[in-house]
């Protein structure tokens, strides 16, 4: 028998990973913490959903990368934040 179960709702936001769910899509993985799920208190949290929207918009796997003859351009936050400011400074 089961019991003692813990449900928790929160946006896809707040509890995202900067990282894909799977290797070789676009998947938007989620943080593996128990805790972080329940508070909602993933990477995204600290810039907000506009930041997750951005991010996950403009994320590329090498495969998608390669079929348009680019580049990865993150793979991860701290990248993410380095890319951005030089598409900013070049805008």
């Amino acid at each position: 028998m089961v019991k003692d179960f813990t449900f928790l709702l929160q946006e896809k936001w707040r509890i995202a990973s900067d990282r894909p769910g799977s290797g070789n899509a676009k998947n938007i993985g989620s943080v593996r913490d128990v805790s972080a799920l329940i508070e909602g208190s993933g990477p995204f949290v600290a810039y907000g959903q506009q930041v997750f929207d951005d991010y996950w918009t403009n994320y590329l796997t090498e495969d998608m990368a390669r079929a348009i003859e680019s580049d990865v351009p993150y793979r991860n936050l701290g990248e993410y934040w380095k890319w951005r400011n030089r598409v900013v400074q070049a805008s």
